[in-house]
């Protein structure tokens, strides 16, 4: 059985126009197809992340569809006994890089999955409270962690170009761009980007105990692996990179900082199986698919309307 994960709008688009009662039977009809397809729906953490940071606060302006949208995720994947959930990220690289896992994460994907569910079956006001705190927590993360990303993106224009008063870099000296777009390119940038990971994973386990310490040339020779098997959020992370040389691409307006999650998200496109079923990843990010298909991964990804459109 072949597997499917929905992003973050893919869920927003699937329910939007039906109020949170309709959505049950809408799922019922999805999954009816699929399974005729042999199809199974998995849930991304990161979807759920994104989708709860929005139920935080009823006064947030995609509160109604968030709500639903996760309604729509849960029923998809889960039911009132189990649900399905692809690893993180950090999980899915510790595994393949060290054959370890992350306690912290796991508590974290649980804690997810867990209001998830009891948010999707039954969002009282006494569920709101039980689960504000989390809600705030996971709010606050999303927010933190896009600002992070924005402020790396910051420092990278301004460690190229010193003298940079906005988001591009060297705006009036082409042959310089010309040079760091090569830069970007490289296969040396790639393994950098790369290492970036291995590093946080690598962290992530010393603190958990799970591992000892590690020279600074075994993780950069796992960065060197990292590439080739996952190449595609490697693709998207330098397609951000590319942008704040080409535009003026201030990833501090119009909720470009959320980029993370979508690069995050890329870990789960590709050439990739769960429990040796082939992976399928539905978006219609226009970002996520000309990376995808750069990197030869076209077969593995859906646009919603051609996914809707296969399952008829």
């Amino acid at each position: 059985m072949e597997k499917v994960i929905f992003d973050t709008n893919a869920y927003r688009y699937l329910v939007d126009g039906r109020d949170f009662n309709q959505v049950d039977k809408l799922i019922e009809k999805v999954k009816a197809k699929e399974a005729k397809n042999n199809i199974e729906s998995l849930i991304s953490p990161i979807v759920v992340k994104e989708l709860l940071a929005h139920l935080a606060d009823r006064n947030d302006p995609s509160f109604e569809v968030c709500l639903r949208a996760n309604k729509a995720l849960y029923l998809h994947s889960g039911s009132t006994a189990d649900y399905s959930m692809i690893a993180s990220p950090e999980l899915l690289i510790s595994k393949a890089f060290f054959d370890k896992e992350i306690p912290s994460k796991i508590e974290t994907t649980k804690a997810l999955g867990q209001m998830s569910f009891h948010l999707a079956t039954n969002p009282s006001k006494h569920v709101f409270r039980k689960f504000q705190r989390n809600l705030n927590l996971n709010r606050d993360h999303v927010l933190e962690t896009e600002t992070e990303f924005a402020l790396a993106m910051k420092q990278f224009v301004i460690s190229n170009d010193p003298s940079a008063t906005g988001w591009k870099i060297f705006e009036n000296d082409e042959p310089e761009r010309r040079k760091v777009l090569e830069s970007i390119r490289s296969k040396n940038s790639s393994i950098e980007i790369g290492f970036g990971y291995i590093y946080l994973v690598y962290v992530l386990l010393m603190a958990s105990g799970q591992i000892q310490q590690m020279t600074m040339e075994d993780l950069y020779d796992r960065a060197k692996t990292f590439i080739d098997i996952f190449p595609e959020p490697i693709a998207l992370y330098k397609y951000v990179m590319e942008n704040l040389v080409n535009s003026e691409f201030n990833l501090m307006e119009n909720s470009r900082g959320n980029f993370v999650w979508d690069i995050h998200l890329m870990f789960n496109v590709g050439n990739h199986s769960v429990n040796n079923e082939k992976l399928h990843f539905v978006t219609s990010d226009k970002a996520i698919i000309r990376t995808a298909i750069a990197e030869n991964a076209k077969y593995t990804i859906w646009t919603f309307e051609e996914y809707m459109d296969f399952l008829n």
